[in-house]
């Protein structure tokens, strides 16, 4: 199969005019449930936002092939 790029966006914290927002991540997965479970793990032990705002939102396909070579800096929040 492989690892896939997903952006995935929650119901809330979609928006932050500071830096990168919480609700909002691309995740590296093998498939879009896997990518959601990550965000919303990591979101969960940072205590980030009131539970329905980690609910899923959508799951978006970026990229079927992936290769990262470095984490670029960015006002997006990646998770590897």
């Amino acid at each position: 199969m492989g690892t896939k790029l997903y952006k995935v966006t929650c119901k809330g914290m979609t928006l932050d005019i500071t830096g990168a927002p919480w609700g909002v991540a691309y995740v590296l997965s093998e498939n879009a449930a896997g990518a959601y479970t990550k965000l919303r793990n990591f979101l969960d032990e940072q205590d980030v936002g009131f539970r329905k705002d980690r609910e899923m939102d959508k799951v978006e396909l970026v990229a079927t092939s992936v290769e990262v070579t470095h984490y670029p800096d960015s006002l997006m929040r990646f998770i590897p």
